[in-house]
């Protein structure tokens, strides 16, 4: 099995390499991606340093993002076959890139780490939201700064913009959420609560961009917006709170 993880992760990479050579990028957005994902994985990889799995979850979060997008891209087709492709990006990217997610973190909590506890599972699961950030981040940055060029460095800086404001670390959030399911043995209950929060953040941009004229998704969308980014930072805090407590008693549990 630990293989199997291995050949998945290089097709993985090699399906997203192919993917972002492709992507419009210019001088700015690649240097916005670049900077963007060194900040996000060296912080990643440092405040969670002693937890395993985490470099695993990094790059296997990276390496199904342009996966992902490659799969969204094809399910918008079969959105508008269906008369549904007003929903957008809330009637495909949850879907896709949560199952996409969550198989990593079955894998290396199965076959690369042995979790103690739920908390691995659950910092594992960060860990593959934060490396997908940095590679979905990527493609944004690229697509939104050739959308909106008044310049290279404008259009890139509008697009960093909105990103850092609709909360880049949500996929950290979603895939803690069935990360925790996995530890708890309900994979499936809590992948489609991760799935269906995933739904929520992305509905209202999507009919913001179906009725163009209309201010009222704009306007729905801001609670969306502020209670993910609640849930994120109450999220971290508890975390850091429970995982603090934990290494406190072990030495304790050590000496009984």
């Amino acid at each position: 099995m630990k293989y199997l993880y291995y050949l998945l992760t290089l097709g993985a990479l090699a399906v997203s390499a192919f993917h972002y050579a492709g992507e419009p990028f210019l001088p700015a957005s690649a240097l916005a991606a670049v900077v963007f994902a060194a900040v996000l994985v060296s912080l990643t990889l440092f405040l969670l340093r002693r937890r395993p799995g985490i470099a695993h979850g990094v790059v296997w979060g990276f390496a199904v993002s342009g996966l992902a997008v490659e799969l969204n891209t094809n399910m918008t087709h079969l959105l508008a076959r269906a008369g549904l492709d007003w929903l957008g990006a809330a009637g495909y990217a949850p879907l896709t890139e949560e199952v996409l997610k969550f198989l990593g973190v079955l894998l290396i909590c199965t076959c690369v780490i042995r979790p103690r506890s739920w908390l691995d599972y659950v910092f594992v699961g960060v860990a593959v939201g934060l490396g997908f950030t940095a590679g979905e981040n990527a493609t944004a940055f690229a697509r939104m700064t050739v959308d909106n060029l008044d310049s290279d460095s404008a259009g890139v800086i509008g697009a960093v913009v909105i990103r850092l404001v609709s909360n880049p670390l949500s996929h950290s959030l979603f895939t803690g959420l069935s990360a925790y399911g996995l530890s708890q043995k309900q994979p499936v209950r809590w992948l489609i609560a991760a799935i269906m929060v995933h739904v929520t953040k992305n509905l209202f941009p999507s009919l913001s961009a179906a009725f163009d004229d209309a201010i009222w998704p704009v306007l729905a969308g801001l609670p969306v917006v502020v209670a993910l980014w609640v849930a994120t930072i109450w999220g971290a805090i508890a975390l850091r709170k429970k995982a603090a407590t934990t290494q406190c008693s072990l030495p304790e549990r050590a000496l009984a």
